[in-house]
Order: C-alpha cells, then structure tokens, then sequence
C-alpha cells in the first residue's frame, strides 16, 4: 500500500511518457494496487460513516471526505466535549510500516466560563483487537477556541506531573465519555479513511494515464 509496489513502474513510465511512449506498465500497476485494496477491504470504494460515535454520547461536526481529519461533539447541559483526531505520522520498522497512532485533541468548554481546557492524546494501536488504549501527552487551558496561546507559560511537561494527578485527569476524560472504546472507534475510522481516500487517488491517476489511450 501507498505507492510501495507502484513506485518503480510509476517513475518507469513517466520517464516513457516524455517520449511518447505508452503508459500499460504503470496502468496495469495502478489497476493491480486498485483491485488489491478492494479485495482487502470492499469498503474502502467509499469514505465510511461515523454513526457509532452516537452510540457513544458524541455526534459528528465535520467529517468531510476528502479531509485528515474528524471532529466529535458531546453536549451536556453543564459542559461541551470536542474531541478532533487524525492518524499519526507513518513510522516505519527497517521497511516495515508499524501501526498507525491516531491523534486526539480533547477540549472541554462549560458556557460563559473561561478558560477551556485542551488535553493532546495519543490513541495506540492494540493488538488483538482490543480497544486502543490512549496516553495523554499535555494539558493546556485556553482563553477561547483556536486561542493559541502566545508565548504563555502552558505547564510542565504531561509526565511530570505527580502520578495521581495523572490519573485523576484520565479519569476526568473518561466519566467525559473520552473512553479506549472511542479512541479505537476514531482511529479505525481514520485508517479506513485514508484508505478510501488513496484507492479515490488511485483511480484519479489511472483515469489521467488512459485518458488518451
């Protein structure tokens, strides 16, 4: 997946197509990742739904198809819980891709109270198919949404807090509904995502090398 097994016949047949030459050996490349990434997941011909986050308390804000990213809301009568998220880096292991965190912001607003509070996770992949757990990675408080923070002082460092303050904030994100269960829910989402969005690639390039054939 992701260029890997096209990338010598695509650079093969750009340089060919500057001299006018036919373009079948990366049309059939293209054609072979298409049917290789259907076959492993049917779905991925199309960007999946979020309707399990209602399950969980959260509603989809945005979601668009062509975007990295995804934002849930949770709405109470003393409190609003935004959760966005999109996949971490790709990281690898000699040329072994390893499996995809996903990145969580967490904001946690009451009306007409200020500051809001901006927890950064770090939803891991879980082996098993056990729900991904999540690390909270900082903490930070800010004066209003898509307040920046300047060049104010935001704390110390997540993991050196006291341990039990450490744990009395997971659960504080937790009895929010921010659970393992919702971690896993949006980094799968995510990662079928991506895959939709590169199969939606692949048949743009395709389409562009047999346009004149």
């Amino acid at each position: 997946m992701f260029l890997r097994r096209l990338s010598t016949s695509a650079s093969g047949a750009l340089r060919r197509r500057r001299r006018g030459a036919k373009d079948d050996g990366v049309v059939t490349a293209l054609r072979a990742e298409i049917a290789h990434e259907l076959s492993s997941s049917p779905s991925s011909s199309s960007p999946p739904s979020l309707h399990y986050q209602e399950t969980l308390g959260f509603a989809t804000v945005s979601d668009a198809p062509r975007a990295q990213d995804v934002l849930v809301r949770r709405r109470g009568d003393a409190e609003e819980v935004h959760v966005s998220a999109l996949l971490a880096p790709l990281r690898f292991e000699g040329e072994e891709p390893l499996p995809r965190d996903a990145l969580m912001k967490v904001f946690v607003s009451k009306p007409g109270v200020e500051p809001l509070l901006r927890f950064d996770c770090r939803a891991v992949a879980a082996a098993g198919g056990a729900a991904a757990g999540y690390d909270i990675t900082a903490l930070s408080y800010h004066a209003f949404p898509g307040d920046g923070g300047g060049r104010k002082y935001e704390g110390p460092d997540f993991g050196l807090l006291d341990p039990k303050l450490q744990t009395a904030l997971k659960e504080y994100l937790l009895a929010r509904g921010v659970t393992p269960e919702l971690a896993t829910s949006l980094r799968e989402h995510l990662l079928q995502k991506e895959q939709a969005q590169y199969v939606s690639w692949l048949k743009t390039l395709e389409g562009m090398f047999t346009k004149d054939h």
